[in-house]
């Protein structure tokens, strides 16, 4: 930035020269710094003069170049950095902070706030940019002439003073941005999760409405905030014209200065316009987009630094027994845990009745880590669950809910989402262990095949099947299956579970089910009820 100001600042002192020699054939503006420039003929220095000015301003294009390619890495990898660093503060949080976020609160931050403040950061730099390069104007100003450069340093204020107010509207409008975008998000969200019972029913209306009134709300917002910016960059650039034209005047009629050191004033000053107008639209925008850091760290506190893949590598705990010895865990009075205790073996089976919202699926949270006991304590092999016993117990489990998440992408892609896999042979296997070798076989993309956002191409016990593939394709120890083949007839789950408990090495499993033909493939029973664990 300073480098490309100075030569461009060199260039345009180049005018004086030019100038001077055109009218008189004479100058002496340089001889101080280039003693040969005076022993040349009027030609000679003419072309020199304009020589150098083509010279220093190729220099600045070059460098400008190279300062606009520097800025634009710079922003893109910050905003890069800064989704990056969100996602993993929400994973460092924990279940429970992420859960209360939602979707639609995790849509919005990073589709619109974390955007909205990498636009904040381009702000931040073109502030810097401008004020560089008015920095340095200013200093030739103030070298051709001081009093003429005072009196534009004063017009210059006059017109930031102005536009405070239009700052402040700034601000406000920001705020209204983000609340009415994360209004939006959220009604679109309901749309998406609603559309196809609503297509069933024909009320898709009533959704509709609702998202229009939203993407009404943010419309109305964002035109405010860009009529506001409109007449501020209107009025500073009409400003900057009749500042212009009361200088000339003041130059000729006041300070009586000689045409060449006018003229080249007049450049310099027709100059520091654009960079001048360029800081106050800069101030103004990071003033809308300023609202945006605030709503960032209002959801998710201080960011985490982003831990690589390599830095999170841990090795799978080689366990033999887990004791879950008078856990509790309430969310709310009534809702959760109030005791729990039992003991599993490393290759048992045991599944977990209850009714809906008994709390089967906090007792298992409680045993992947997921979320801490409020009373009691769970050990593996004696250790306490925490720490790194806790990242090395999670590195052997595979959690596999009723929604698993299935992407817009292949069947390979989704497989190996969580593991490298290195060739086709083991994920064809592990197709063939969940009953989907087949199905996959008759796709003309097979493993390359798209499944679909949220694997709509699949049924919801192929999108099921295809999951827990995902979850094998882990070799873990402990399965954590939560109404995971709940889509599927019962001779399909059986033939499923045989399978899964025919796996060498065998993992333990915790089989979360209402279904009683589910259960009964596990060993041993236990049943919540009241929040209380006990034998069925």
């Amino acid at each position: 930035m300073i480098l490309g100001a100075l030569a461009e600042g060199f260039g345009l002192l180049m005018i004086v020269p030019i100038a001077s020699i055109a009218m008189s054939g004479g100058d002496s503006s340089f001889s101080h710094f280039l003693p040969w420039f005076p022993e040349r003929t009027g030609e000679q220095r003419l072309f020199a003069a304009i020589g150098m000015f083509v010279a220093a301003m190729g220099v600045r294009s070059l460098l400008l170049h190279a300062r606009d390619r520097l800025l634009a890495v710079l922003q893109a990898g910050y905003e890069a950095d800064l989704k990056l660093r969100a996602a993993a503060t929400l994973a460092a949080r924990g279940w429970p902070f992420a859960s209360n976020i939602g979707q639609a609160g995790m849509q919005s931050m990073l589709l619109s706030d974390v955007p909205r403040v990498g636009k904040a950061s381009a702000s931040l730099q073109s502030i810097a940019v401008s004020a560089i390069m008015l920095a340095v104007q200013l200093g030739i100003a103030l070298w051709l002439s001081t009093k003429l450069a005072l009196v534009a340093v004063a017009f210059m204020a006059v017109g930031f003073l102005a536009s405070a107010g239009l700052a402040r509207k700034g601000v406000r409008s920001g705020q209204a941005i983000t609340r009415s975008t994360e209004s939006s998000a959220g009604a679109g969200f309901r749309l998406h999760g609603a559309l196809k019972a609503a297509l069933a029913q024909a009320t898709v209306g009533a959704f509709l409405e609702e998202y229009r009134s939203s993407l009404t709300r943010v419309t109305a917002v964002v035109t405010a905030f860009t009529r506001d910016y409109s007449i501020a960059r209107q009025t500073a650039a009409f400003g900057a014209t009749l500042a212009a034209a009361l200088i000339l005047l003041v130059g000729i009629q006041v300070l009586d200065l000689p045409f060449p050191v006018l003229a080249a004033s007049l450049v310099v000053f027709a100059r520091m316009s654009a960079p001048a107008q360029l800081l106050q639209g800069s101030l103004m925008r990071l003033a809308a987009d300023a609202s945006a850091f605030a709503a960032t760290e209002a959801r998710l506190g201080k960011l985490e630094p982003a831990v690589s893949l390599h830095d999170q590598q841990v090795e799978a705990l080689d366990w033999t027994r887990l004791d879950v010895d008078g856990v509790g865990f309430e969310h709310k009075a009534g809702l959760g845990v109030r005791h729990a205790t039992l003991q599993l073996q490393r290759g048992d089976w045991i599944g977990i009745a209850g009714a809906s919202g008994a709390g089967k699926t906090t007792l298992i949270d409680l045993i992947a880590g997921l979320i801490s006991p409020q009373r009691g304590s769970i050990r593996i092999d004696g250790h306490a669950l925490d720490g790194a016993t806790l990242q090395r117990w999670r590195a052997g489990i595979a959690y596999v809910g009723q929604e698993g998440a299935v992407f817009n992408d292949s069947v390979r892609s989704n497989l190996c989402a969580e593991v490298a896999c290195e060739g086709d042979e083991r994920l064809w296997g592990t197709l063939e262990i969940v009953g989907l070798a087949a199905r996959v076989r008759a796709f003309a993309g097979g493993l390359d095949e798209p499944v679909g956002d949220r694997g709509s191409q699949l049924s919801g016990g192929e999108r099921q099947r295809l999951v827990l593939a995902r979850a094998l394709l882990r070799q873990p120890s402990l399965l954590i299956l939560d109404e995971a083949t709940s889509a599927l007839d019962p001779q399909a789950e059986a033939a499923l579970l045989t399978q899964l408990k025919q796996l060498t090495p065998r993992p333990a499993a915790l089989v979360v089910a209402h279904r009683r033909s589910t259960l009964n493939h596990c060993e041993s029973l236990v049943a919540i009820q009241h929040g209380e664990v006990s034998p069925p």
